[in-house]
């Protein structure tokens, strides 16, 4: 049956005056306000896309894997797959956005078969948020603690250390120069406080360190986390957690309450503080002793590293958690968009600040950590470290050895809330956003209503990281969740946009939007670019994936059947939505599936404008 649908035809640049085609309506409805509700100026759109890409990755995994992997030579698979790869999937998720002003569910009306993507994209939005705002708790928690002195992970004499707990401090011997370690071994008899001193070379340190453990890390593992055995020993809550997860809550509730009216404000705060308290550290961590020793660390190349298979592979992932291709982020945001918004200058500013981020960070992790190497006489190899370790470990020790640390460890951890909470506020607002879509006519109190919801539930579940066993359940989750799926999900959008709907249509509806198309070049990395190479990268990911570990814990077997389960279960809703249209649908069963892939009546601009022509149905 032949779809009958009000939109607009294939228009050439011709048909175009001042920018407008030529019989088109593109002015609002007359009597009508828009159902969406918009961005109130499009700088808050532009600093919501910064503030989600300039995350917590930018901080702790981005550097490491740069010096991990040849240092600067990093730099050349990364801007490569940034040109290729994530710069036209963002343009095509932030267009589809703009144009249909639809939920990542709704804007699956361009190709029904495949609305499950919409449904897998919330899926891992929530999943993400589930894990994500753990870590927005341990930085409240630590953000707290960085207004006490002594700071509490500066020394050994506390309840929850061990006899083991050891205080890393420079000291010069006059006759060999060489740096060496004092470890303050307090224990406690009466309220009274026994200090044992003794003087360690640092290698025989270095190669003791399985039996002991810094103050940093006591703190980490016996004070915040109160670890458990493994990940079958999931112990009892740990009530300051969940006091830290509840608080984390409010404040995302607080901040999107109403929608983007709401955090359209926030952000001019949470997306620019960031930078200012990064240039901050960073030049007072420049002008370090041993600073330019972390730098070299960081930036000199290894040309070698370049024929690894491994940097590419790590390269795109990063750019998948860095810039959040897939995560149904950009579509939302740019829904709230006006309909001619600029997106395609949004999306360049925003690939060259948000990635630019990455790079500057670099150099204060690395200079800081240059410094640290300088005072305890180890190797910068020595002392970093990734994820939750090198934000909650290595980096506030190293901001110890510094003039009043309070100062510093209270900037950084405020920083590092700010990046989180922006990154919080799209992936909540993904999720609530979907499900406000599916409810006819909803108001602002409905709104309000299920964004509350929405937390309560989500904080409910979180509890499971308010646990002894919450690191161990954090990593596997964080290993697993995305593995599959985001591949997928970019797999697809391409397919859908280069070949179904197709790229030459496709252009046409951003004619319509900026008032010329795009570089001729973006529909050849749509059609064969992107999907080939999106392909390899996640056939050698299953290859080559290996389970996780935390420290010296190894992983029990069930462990990795319940980490692909994860990865799986957030791509089980394409194929079931797709049944579920093809059989919704009347005809043969090849009709019924051409016809799942053609767009259906509620395709077309969003309601902002009122376009009267027909187009021609799909080529599929």
């Amino acid at each position: 049956m032949e779809i009958q649908r009000e939109k607009f035809e294939l228009l050439t640049n011709t048909d175009y005056q001042n920018g407008i085609p030529n019989g088109y309506n593109l002015e609002t409805k007359n009597n009508e306000s828009p159902k969406r509700m918009k961005w109130k100026r499009g700088i808050e759109f532009l600093l919501s896309l910064i503030g989600y890409n300039v995350g917590l990755g930018n901080i702790w995994r981005f550097p490491y894997l740069c010096a991990k992997n040849g240092g600067a030579v990093f730099l050349i698979p990364y801007v490569i797959f940034m040109l290729v790869v994530a710069f036209p999937l963002t343009f095509m998720e932030l267009t589809l956005g703009q144009f249909s002003g639809k939920s990542a569910y709704d804007v699956w009306d361009i190709c029904p078969a495949l609305r499950g993507v919409g449904v897998s994209m919330a899926c891992v939005a929530t999943l993400c948020c589930l894990y994500f705002n753990t870590i927005l708790s341990w930085i409240l928690y630590y953000l707290v603690h960085s207004f006490m002195s002594p700071l509490p992970w500066t020394t050994c004499g506390n309840t929850w250390n061990s006899d083991t707990c050891f205080v890393r401090h420079k000291i010069q011997d006059n006759s060999t120069m060489n740096r060496s370690y004092i470890i303050f071994n307090e224990t406690h008899f009466n309220n009274e406080t026994s200090t044992n001193f003794s003087y360690v070379n640092a290698s025989v340190l270095d190669n003791s360190s399985s039996t002991l453990n810094t103050a940093p890390e006591e703190f980490w593992n016996n004070n915040l986390l109160v670890i458990s055995s493994g990940l079958s020993d999931i112990g009892t809550l740990q009530w300051h957690l969940v006091l830290a997860l509840l608080a984390a809550w409010v404040i995302i509730f607080l901040c999107i309450i109403k929608g983007v009216r709401s955090v359209g404000k926030v952000v001019y705060f949470t997306a620019t503080a960031p930078y200012i308290i990064l240039t901050i550290i960073l030049i007072r961590a420049v002008t370090l002793p041993g600073a330019l020793r972390g730098i070299e660390f960081y930036l000199i190349p290894d040309f070698s590293k370049l024929m690894d298979i491994q940097i590419w592979t790590e390269s795109l992932l990063q750019l998948f958690f860095s810039m959040g291709m897939g995560w149904g982020a950009f579509i939302t945001m740019a829904s709230y968009n006006k309909f001619n918004n600029n997106v395609m200058r949004d999306t360049i500013v925003f690939c060259i600040i948000g990635e630019g981020t990455s790079f500057l960070a670099g150099f204060v992790v690395f200079s800081v950590l240059g410094y640290m190497s300088y005072e305890t006489g180890l190797e910068v190899a020595d002392i970093i470290r990734t994820g939750p370790g090198l934000a909650f470990i290595t980096y506030p020790e190293a901001l110890s050895q510094l003039p009043v640390p309070q100062l510093w460890a209270v900037l950084f951890f405020l920083m590092l809330l700010l990046m989180a909470l922006d990154s919080m506020f799209v992936n909540v607002e993904v999720c609530v956003t979907t499900i406000v879509d599916l409810i006819p006519k909803s108001t602002d109190k409905t709104r309000m209503f299920i964004t509350a919801v929405t937390c309560f539930v989500m904080f409910l579940i979180t509890l499971i990281y308010a646990t002894q066993a919450a690191i161990y359940i954090f990593q596997l989750v964080d290993w697993y969740f995305a593995a599959i799926t985001l591949y997928l999900i970019t797999i697809l959008e391409s397919i859908v946009i280069g070949w179904i709907y197709g790229a030459d249509r496709y252009f046409a509806d951003i004619e319509m939007m900026l008032g010329k198309r795009p570089p001729i070049l973006l529909k050849y990395i749509w059609r064969f670019v992107n999907p080939v190479i999106l392909v390899t990268i996640l056939v050698f990911t299953l290859v080559k994936y290996k389970p996780p570990s935390y420290g010296d814990y190894h992983y029990p077997a069930y462990a990795s059947v319940f980490g692909w389960i994860l990865a799986i279960i957030s791509s089980i809703p394409i194929p079931i939505w797709f049944v579920k249209e093809v059989f919704s649908r009347k005809g043969s069963i090849i009709q019924r599936i051409r016809d799942s892939f053609k767009p259906n009546e509620r395709w077309g601009p969003s309601n902002d404008y009122n376009l009267t022509k027909n187009t021609p149905e799909s080529p599929f």
